[in-house]
C-alpha cells in the first residue's frame, strides 16, 4: 500500500483541523451553553476508551484484521476525502452558528440547507466518514475500538444538541427531524 496512502490521511486530518481552528473564532455569541453531567460522562467515556486502547495495545487490539493493498489505499484515501469535503461543507453551511460546544448563539438560525437536507449532522457523519477510512487504512482491532468509542461520542453528543435545539425551535425541529434523518441520508 505504501506510505503515500497515510500521507494522504495524515494530510485530510491535517486539513480538517487547520480549517476548524482557523474558523473556530469567527463564530456568534453564546447564549447559552448546555453542560450536564449527561455531556461531561459522556466526554469522560469517550475519552477513558481512548486511553485504556492506547495502554493495552499491545495486546489483541494491535491485531492486523487484513493485508494492506494498493486497491485498499485507493479506497481509504477516497473515503477520507469524501469525509473531509462533507465535514468542510456542512461547517461552512453552518457558517457562524457553529460550536465546538453544545450552544444557542445570538441569532441562531436552524440551517436546513446544503448538507442539512441530508442529514441533521452532517459534521458527524463525514468524520464518521474520516474515522471509517482511517480504521480501514489502519486495519488493526484498536482502530475499531476507538471508531466505536467515537461514535458512542457522536450520537451522544447529537442527542443533546437536539434537546437545545427542540427547546428553541420546538415545532420547526421537529417536523425538520421528521423529514431529514441524523447521520445517514434515509436510514439512521
Amino acid at each position: 500500500m505504501g506510505n503515500w496512502t497515510g500521507i494522504f490521511i495524515f494530510g485530510c486530518w491535517s486539513i480538517f483541523f487547520l480549517y476548524w481552528v482557523a474558523n473556530a473564532s469567527n463564530v456568534k455569541q453564546n447564549i447559552e451553553k448546555h453542560v450536564s453531567f449527561k455531556y461531561i460522562s459522556l466526554l469522560s467515556l469517550v475519552v477513558a476508551a481512548v486511553f485504556i486502547t492506547m495502554l493495552y495495545e499491545k495486546t489483541f487490539l494491535q491485531f492486523s484484521l487484513w493485508q494492506t493493498s494498493s486497491r485498499l489505499g485507493a479506497i481509504t484515501d477516497l473515503v477520507v476525502l469524501i469525509g473531509l469535503i462533507i465535514a468542510v461543507w456542512a461547517r461552512a453551511t453552518l457558517g457562524r452558528n457553529w460550536s465546538g460546544h453544545i450552544t444557542f448563539k445570538k441569532g441562531h438560525r436552524l440551517i436546513k440547507h446544503g448538507p442539512y437536507s441530508f442529514v441533521r449532522h452532517p459534521i458527524y457523519t463525514g468524520m464518521i466518514i474520516m474515522l471509517i477510512g482511517t480504521a480501514l487504512y489502519i486495519g488493526q482491532v484498536y482502530a475499531f475500538v476507538l471508531l466505536a468509542a467515537m461514535l458512542v461520542g457522536f450520537i451522544g453528543k447529537y442527542r443533546l444538541e437536539e434537546e437545545l435545539m427542540l427547546k428553541h425551535f420546538s415545532k420547526e425541529y421537529k417536523a425538520y427531524k421528521k423529514r431529514v434523518k441524523a447521520i445517514v441520508p434515509y436510514i439512521f
